[in-house]
């Protein structure tokens, strides 16, 4: 199925590959399409988890994957060359209001120290551009005083990074897909590279795709993910539908059905392979049944001709994937606006 999606500003031929980018913590590559998207050559990414990994090559074989935690990377021991962006969407459980809020006290939220290291390992070579992605509680964690943290640590690296350097956006209302999805940027520039930090981040847009575009709804689904109306949970969908609009979006909670009425897609999660809760259902001519990975994918903005799953990845891992992904979308505009601000305004090394 080929789908529209935004149209962004076609980088020139002399352009493609001039800005090279470098990824921790680079989960399928939704970053990395992203800045390909823009015109950029990601050289290396750095990711963990295995079954991720193995996606990410499927569908990056031309960048080089170091497949480590972050701690153990080093850019002497495993020959990083310098980028001129990094990006980091670094864990989000220890700073999400759904988590224990543990902050720096979670090992998962330590890791972000694990960036500005390799950054102080880079020295004079260090990126010119950081792009940064977290939950938006994190500038509210523990009264600020965790972004605040940040923030010093950022600066202290040698980085243009303020509050005034960051935005919550949401993929429902900054590109032209209709998934609820918020999320925190933030971006910090070098002073040896920029003389200030006026990033401009994407405007909301007013053009949306419809809903029907990311779905199969020419075909059966698995049968697997079709639910038994006669079943309990198949009893409350069929119910939940029959008082609400039986083409919206439903999703199971614990002890009941939520319709989204706001003609969206509910927040992708990675708990969405997890049991019958928190995937997204629909109705088709075949049944109620949830939405498969790859319309799950679509909503975040990776088309069908540049991403597929390898055949030995699970639904479940195929889910949780997803579910920690960026929007492809949202990172284009980002990372154009990160090489206009590179051609603009960026200095040479002397």
């Amino acid at each position: 199925m080929k789908i529209e999606h935004d149209v962004l500003a076609t980088p020139e031929p002399s352009q493609v590959a001039a800005y090279t980018v470098g990824s921790l913590f680079a989960g399928v590559g939704g970053f990395c399409r992203g800045f390909k998207n823009a015109g950029f050559n990601v050289v290396w990414a750095n990711e963990l988890d295995p079954y991720a990994s193995k996606t990410y090559r499927h569908n990056n074989p031309d960048v080089r994957l170091i497949e480590k935690s972050v701690a153990e990377l080093s850019v002497n021991g495993d020959h990083l060359q310098p980028v001129d962006v990094l990006t980091a969407g670094f864990p989000c459980q220890p700073f999400s209001v759904a988590g224990d809020k543990m902050g720096f006290n979670d090992p998962r939220g330590k890791l972000f120290f694990e960036i500005t290291r390799l950054i102080s390992e880079f020295g004079t070579e260090r990126p010119k551009i950081i792009v940064f992605e977290n939950v938006k509680n994190l500038l509210h964690h523990d009264k600020g005083k965790t972004f605040a943290k940040m923030m010093d640590e950022v600066q202290g690296a040698g980085y243009w990074f303020m509050q005034k350097n960051t935005a919550v956006l949401n993929t429902s209302l900054h590109t032209d897909i209709p998934q609820n999805r918020e999320r925190l940027f933030m971006v910090a520039f070098s002073w040896d590279a920029f003389s200030y930090n006026d990033f401009e981040f994407p405007a909301p847009v007013e053009i949306k795709r419809a809903r029907t575009t990311f779905l199969d709804l020419h075909k059966k689904g698995p049968d697997e993910l079709y639910f038994d109306p006669d079943s309990k949970y198949g009893k409350m969908f069929v119910e939940s539908m029959a008082n609400g609009d039986p083409d919206s979006v439903y999703l199971l909670r614990k002890y009941f059905v939520r319709e989204n009425k706001s003609d969206t897609f509910f927040t992708l999660t990675a708990n969405m392979g997890e049991g019958g809760h928190n995937v997204p259902v629909i109705r088709d001519e075949w049944g109620i049944r949830k939405l498969t990975p790859i319309e799950c994918s679509r909503l975040q903005g990776f088309r069908d001709e540049e991403f597929s799953f390898p055949e030995d990845v699970s639904r479940t891992q195929r889910y949780r994937q997803i579910g920690n992904a960026v929007t492809v979308n949202l990172i284009e505009k980002l990372a154009t606006e990160c090489r206009r601000q590179l051609e603009q305004h960026g200095k040479e090394k002397k």
